[in-house]
């Protein structure tokens, strides 16, 4: 493995919330999420019936920056450009499920609960203000 691909699978790690950014029609809309990620695949659970699923029906392109720290300037970050694909998938909801998710859900088994994957189609690593730009190899 390549030195910014272990670095930017660390980064993933440590950063389990970043901005998701989707097409509504044809304007961008970006909301943060929360991810859990597998490699560079990643999962995050949302409602089912939440307008961002009816534009990844429409557009299944997306594009996820993780790694930015509130207030902090010159950190190290990722982006992903992905697709998404959706799933109820029980495992899943299992693997991508975080505290947060207690009090938006009535448990795990919650009909409304989707799992958007997120597979990679690049990954860049930005090191410092943007300063160096690093396709990673997937």
């Amino acid at each position: 493995m390549t030195d910014v691909k272990d670095k930017a699978l660390k980064l993933m790690s440590k950063n389990d919330v970043g901005v998701l950014a989707t097409v509504s029609g044809k304007k961008p809309i970006a909301r943060y999420m929360s991810f859990y990620s597998e490699e560079f695949v990643l999962y995050t659970v949302t409602d089912k019936r939440t307008e961002k699923v009816e534009d990844i029906e429409e557009n299944a392109h997306a594009f996820i920056l993780l790694g930015y720290e509130d207030g902090i300037l010159d950190k190290d970050y990722v982006e992903i450009e992905a697709t998404v694909s959706t799933t109820q998938d029980p495992e899943l909801i299992d693997r991508a499920w975080n505290d947060y998710m207690d009090d938006q859900y009535s448990g795990k088994d919650d009909p409304n609960i989707l799992v958007l994957k997120l597979s990679p189609v690049s990954v860049t690593m930005k090191e410092k203000k943007g300063e160096k730009s690093t396709p990673v190899e997937l």
